[in-house]
């Protein structure tokens, strides 16, 4: 009943299921977070192996599942609260009040930014926040450069 015809995930379907019951969430995310957290660590051993001297991690709870102690640094995007209201309901086609219940269900930006080594604000255009992810990288690569030299 969660699933669409194409066998995805109806997000819709399942928010309504979990998001503001949190003992729902928390079964769910008990079943599914260790096998993704399983993935993830091996998607970085084999990046890993192969040279690469950055992975990027791209997981919208990577802090409230505890991954953090997997990277090297948190990159968090944030919005102010009433523009993520406006987005949830036009991705997800849901009422403001459940989208302002799958909000309470996740960190708030304070919470996100004080475990976070970068933060990109996603407020304004798309250009603009590219602007600040390349910015963001550059800075990375320059520290990284660093870490290499002897």
């Amino acid at each position: 009943e969660i699933l669409n015809e194409d066998g995805t995930i109806n997000r819709k379907v399942l928010g309504a299921k979990v998001f503001g019951k949190q003992e729902r969430l928390k079964s769910l995310t008990d079943i599914v977070w260790p096998e993704m957290a399983r993935m993830v660590k091996e998607q970085i051993r084999e990046a890993g192996a192969q040279g690469k001297a950055v992975c990027v991690l791209d997981a919208a709870v990577l802090l409230e599942a505890g991954w953090q102690d997997m990277v090297h640094e948190v990159w968090t995007a944030i919005v102010p609260e009433e523009e993520a209201v406006k987005r949830i309901m036009a991705r997800d086609g849901l009422s403001e009040e459940a989208a302002r219940s799958r909000l309470r269900s996740q960190m708030t930006n304070s919470q996100r930014v004080e475990r976070s080594q970068v933060v990109l604000c996603t407020l304004w255009e798309p250009d603009v926040t590219r602007k600040q992810v390349e910015k963001a990288w550059e800075l990375l690569q320059q520290r990284l450069s660093q870490e290499r030299s002897p």
